[in-house]
């Protein structure tokens, strides 16, 4: 029983392995869709000043020019947004993947709680068979002794 313990243990633990990487990967991934998007927000602003300091430069203003800066504004502004918007409909996802290495974390515990007691029992009954082996010879030599004396 201990071996077959032993064999589910280490399934178990493999298990939770692969649930652990799968967990790690989809976290990783709404990291990086959360952490694109706030670099989008920086470029957005910057674009947008640019396109301010065009407008207010003492110089004739190139249309073309205020609104290219204008455009890329609005399409960091649209990245941010739609990768806010993908990093969220991913979080589900990732607490999902959490859940399920909480559940073969807490399969691995039991199994590995059901192995330590196997263990311990078979360990006891060594203990008990060595010190019956050992009150078995301690009998023995007391019934020689009294042979002897017969």
């Amino acid at each position: 029983m201990k071996r077959q313990l032993n064999r589910i243990l280490r399934i178990r633990e493999l298990i939770e392995d692969l649930s652990r990487i799968d967990f790690e990967g989809k976290a990783a991934e709404v990291r990086h869709l959360e952490l694109s998007a706030e670099r989008q927000r920086p470029l957005a602003l910057d674009m947008r000043a640019a396109a301010l300091r065009i407008l207010t430069a003492k110089e004739p203003v190139e249309r073309e020019a205020w609104l290219m800066e204008i455009a890329d504004a609005e399409i960091f502004g649209w990245k941010e947004a739609k990768l806010e918007a993908l990093a969220e409909t991913r979080r589900p996802i990732v607490d999902g993947a959490r859940e399920e290495l909480l559940d073969r974390r807490r399969d691995r515990l039991q199994v590995e709680i059901l192995h330590t007691d196997a263990v311990r029992e078979d360990e006891k009954c060594q203990i008990h068979r060595e010190q019956n082996r050992t009150d078995d010879w301690f009998q023995s030599q007391s019934e020689r002794r009294d042979r002897k004396l017969d």
